[in-house]
């Protein structure tokens, strides 16, 4: 995968004159360095932004790195869950692919057709003992396809504000707060994901070092629900005087009282904590 792009091969990838590209680089509207000699060259992800942003037709996806890329579907009922019950990488990938070159932003993709898709494939393990690796096999494409969006997305600077989150102890589902962290890096924050299984006192930690404006917790189980709860209100005390704000999603987040705290806020979708990252960025901006 290279890392950057001369504009003939950006071109390409979109079909659009190299002239004009140059000229759009020339003009500022993609970002651009230059080499010792003097040639133009694209940072990837500014060539993935700049089409996502201006709804380009990929032609060309292997040129971008994305070579299973599919033309996003107009329905996505059923496409991402038969790939996965299927466990056809390829169609995963591309589709995943396919809706983030689109435009699509990425608490669509997770909030839509992957929550859909992986509720159904859960409910396969009513059906017969193939379910649970059906699930099992699915998680990881899962995983795969949000790694690659994720590496895609433009590089947040040393100076933005962060984001640290996790799904807590006894709670061992992977993908969930891997699509928080990539939801709030595309907002345009620097996220620290420490996986499942982390106990709350080292989230806290990691907060504090951090300097987080913002912590999520997955909380996609009922397994330690109470435990849980019971430690959110030192964790949340030990992080007020950074002025961190603290939101909780998964399926189980409603077992986790919100103590009626302004610092604290329950999240039914991705996309609620995409407009959060995003309203903190916009408070700092003011």
């Amino acid at each position: 995968m290279q890392s950057y792009l001369s504009p003939r091969d950006l071109a390409r990838a979109v079909g659009v004159s190299e002239s004009s590209m140059k000229r759009w680089a020339d003009g500022g509207a993609i970002q651009m360095t230059r080499t010792a000699g003097g040639h133009r060259r694209i940072p990837r992800q500014e060539a993935i932004r700049f089409i996502r942003e201006t709804k380009a037709r990929v032609l060309r996806p292997e040129l971008l790195g994305f070579a299973e890329a599919e033309r996003a579907p107009e329905s996505s009922e059923d496409s991402l869950f038969e790939a996965l019950r299927r466990g056809s990488r390829d169609q995963v990938l591309g589709l995943v692919q396919g809706w983030f070159l689109a435009g699509r932003p990425l608490a669509w993709i997770f909030d839509g057709p992957v929550a859909d898709a992986m509720e159904r494939i859960g409910r396969l393990w009513e059906h017969g003992p193939d379910g649970i690796l059906r699930e099992h096999r699915a998680t990881d494409l899962c995983v795969q396809a949000v790694t690659q969006v994720r590496l895609a997305l433009p590089r947040t600077g040393a100076g933005a504000l962060s984001a640290v989150g996790a799904a807590p102890s006894g709670d061992p589902y992977l993908l969930p707060t891997l699509m928080a962290a990539a939801v709030v890096e595309e907002a345009g924050m620097r996220p620290v994901n420490l996986g499942p299984e982390t106990p709350l006192a080292v989230l806290q930690d990691a907060a504090e070092q951090q300097r987080a404006a913002l912590v999520w917790l997955s909380a996609s189980t009922v397994e330690g629900a109470e435990s849980t709860k019971a430690a959110l209100p030192k964790i949340m005390e030990a992080l007020a005087p950074l002025g961190t704000h603290v939101m909780i999603g998964g399926r189980a987040a409603h077992l986790l009282d919100p103590f009626g705290s302004s610092q604290l806020t329950l999240a039914a979708h991705m996309a609620e904590l995409a407009a959060f990252a995003k309203g903190l960025l916009a408070g700092r901006s003011v």
